[in-house]
């Protein structure tokens, strides 16, 4: 049995080998511990962020793959391409049609699946890189010492407890992060399962245009019934309908049927077809697209156009003057089509229902993206210009008014122009004519092949064409007002150009404007006349204002409508122009009329107005 002496020697003998013990392995400090947490954490975060990384790589690569420029969608891929020729090739077959129907909505189930985990894949890659480079900050801070200060003790810390602490740090990190990798997978799933039934995102073509068959497009004989484009059917500005109001006022109210306002501004003018007017506004983030009902001028539906990736985070310059919003939209009656600053372009379906959405870049342009879309059967005509000749980056496209995909592209050797195209029938030939620096052209709306070009355009050409006569009339206020005979093919700058004049008229925004006798232009307030068939100059008259807006002819009434809202209505003779009256809007407005049977439509600064008179006579 051991005595209490040899107990005691025994346990002072304990005390020293534990004294040794911490003397050859110190307990690490509680700052220690902390930094070999935020090692931890840093390394769990790094893995996390670069295998996101890697996994956003590929879905761009999917996302963007293609041929030209690197931004095809998913929904325009290859394999679309063959059963679309076959359908032209066969258009009654039912299963075919279904088959491409099918693999549409496969299609856009994975762009819209993708985009969103691009989307949110960003964020939770930058969430992970935000916690890496913390946890590198704090831990490199733990691991310098303690500058010790004199007369103040340390605090005593406990290492068990910081490792307890320290230890739940790490694991929370790395749930946390496990659980952003599990939602972003489940919510991408979810995603591609249910895109097709997102009105908000997009929907398959099919289906959203419901009963719209791929081949359908309105009659020449409904068209001319509405104003579907910008300055009307025949995008001249000449209307013959029936009761249109001759007067109004503003301030009173008189011939004012209603107004209403508009959410985002725009320079565009209205377009309308039946009982609908469509418009639409943008500002440098936003881009909306609006329906009005065009009796009550109520709202019926209003559309954000939104593509991610369109925007690339440097700011859109425009002229304060054409803005964001500058180009007049094109509908056809069961859909509407718009075009914005950024080269976005939309279709959607007269119930406000998306068809389709793509962006075609960000145009180079010295004022901004200002012209107008129309339509050729059922195919949206967009006239991309931009930057110089030289650098060859404009273009002529027809997308599919269905899809948004495109049927024909044509390259342009003219820089960037704000002109609107018109289509025109010659001789039983269909041409679209377009107008910039230097080239008239003309095309082929079935192919997009130019069939004549005309070298007489110079620096900012903005005013739109007009033909009558079967004359096409051209002018820019650097250059001439011309005549150019459309029958010819290949270069007829020497041989087609019926006349041309250098001197006065010539118009730097405004559209030009043909009653067949006579071609008139609007320069910085004067209204000119000229001779359609000759050229020749005939008279100006000075209105003694400022204006935006394209003339009108309004059944044999000339109609000008000033930048502060006013409208002038006269009559104009091969002798001059007879004012008749001024009506006030009491709102300024830089957007051409829209006319529908017994209405006029105008868009102000802010509101949209409806003139007429409340018995339509």
């Amino acid at each position: 049995m051991a005595n209490p002496g040899n107990l005691e020697n025994n346990g002072g003998g304990q005390d020293a080998l534990a004294t040794v013990a911490r003397a050859s392995c110190p307990v690490p400090s509680s700052r220690q511990i902390w930094a070999q947490a935020c090692s931890r954490i840093a390394l769990i975060a790094g893995v996390f962020a670069v295998a996101l990384a890697g996994v956003l790589l590929v879905n761009t690569f999917r996302l963007y793959r293609g041929p030209g420029n690197g931004k095809v969608r998913l929904v325009e891929a290859r394999e679309l391409a063959p059963l679309k020729t076959a359908l032209r090739e066969d258009p009654k077959n039912d299963q075919l049609k279904q088959k491409i129907r099918d693999l549409d909505q496969q299609l856009r189930q994975d762009y819209f699946g993708r985009e969103k985990l691009a989307r949110r894949g960003g964020w939770f890659l930058l969430g992970g890189a935000a916690v890496f480079l913390a946890a590198l900050k704090l831990g490199g801070h733990l691991r310098r010492p303690l500058v010790a200060i004199p007369n103040i003790p340390a605090r005593p810390a406990d290492p068990v407890r910081s490792t307890a602490l320290a230890a739940k740090a790490v694991t929370g990190t790395t749930l946390g992060l496990a659980g952003l990798s599990a939602a972003l997978v489940w919510s991408t799933a979810r995603q591609w399962q249910t895109t097709q039934s997102s009105p908000a995102t997009a929907l398959p073509a099919a289906a959203a245009a419901g009963p719209i068959d791929p081949a359908w497009f309105p009659s020449a004989e409904e068209v001319a019934k509405n104003w579907p484009y910008f300055r009307g059917p025949t995008g001249s500005g000449i209307t013959s309908l029936p009761n249109l109001p001759e007067s109004w006022d503003g301030a009173s109210g008189k011939n004012i049927l209603w107004q209403t306002e508009i959410g985002l501004p725009g320079e565009n003018s209205p377009v309308v077809w039946g009982h609908r007017v469509f418009l639409t506004g943008a500002t440098a983030k936003r881009r909306e697209i609006y329906c009005f009902d065009a009796t009550s001028g109520a709202q019926l539906w209003k559309e954000p156009v939104s593509l991610p990736g369109a925007d690339t985070g440097e700011p859109l310059e425009v002229d304060e003057g054409t803005g964001f919003a500058a180009s007049t939209a094109a509908t056809d009656g069961r859909r509407v089509f718009a075009i914005f600053a950024n080269g976005d372009v939309t279709g959607f379906s007269a119930e406000g229902k998306r068809l389709w959405a793509r962006n075609l870049g960000t145009p180079e342009n010295t004022y901004g993206h200002a012209t107008s879309l129309t339509l050729w059967h059922n195919r949206v005509i967009v006239v991309f210009d931009q930057a110089t000749a030289k650098d060859a980056k404009s273009k002529i496209m027809a997308l599919d008014a269905n899809t948004g995909d495109t049927v024909w592209s044509t390259p342009r050797q003219v820089a960037n122009s704000w002109v609107s195209p018109i289509i025109i029938q010659h001789q039983g030939r269909e041409q679209i004519i377009t107008s910039a620096d230097p080239l008239v052209i003309a095309y082929d709306p079935a192919t997009g092949k130019e069939l004549w070009q005309a070298k007489c355009m110079r620096g900012d050409v903005a005013t739109s064409p007009a033909y009558a006569n079967d004359l096409v009339y051209v002018a820019c206020d650097q250059t001439c007002l011309a005549a150019i005979k459309p029958d010819g093919s290949g270069d007829v700058t020497a041989s087609k150009i019926a006349w041309q004049q250098e001197e006065t008229g010539l118009p730097d925004i405004c559209s030009l404007l043909c009653d067949g006798p006579r071609v008139y232009t609007l320069v910085f307030g004067k209204f000119h006349a000229c001779d359609a068939l000759t050229g020749e100059h005939l008279w100006e008259f000075d209105t003694k204002a400022a204006f935006q807006a394209s003339p009108s002819l309004i059944n044999g009434h000339i109609h000008l409508l000033t930048a502060k809202g006013v409208m002038i209505r006269g009559e104009a003779t091969k002798d001059g122009f007879k004012e008749l009256s001024r009506s006030e809007l009491g709102e300024a407005t830089g957007a051409s009329p829209a006319f529908a049977t017994g209405r006029i439509y105008l868009r102000g600064k802010k509101h949209l107005f409806c003139i007429g008179t409340k018995d339509g006579k």
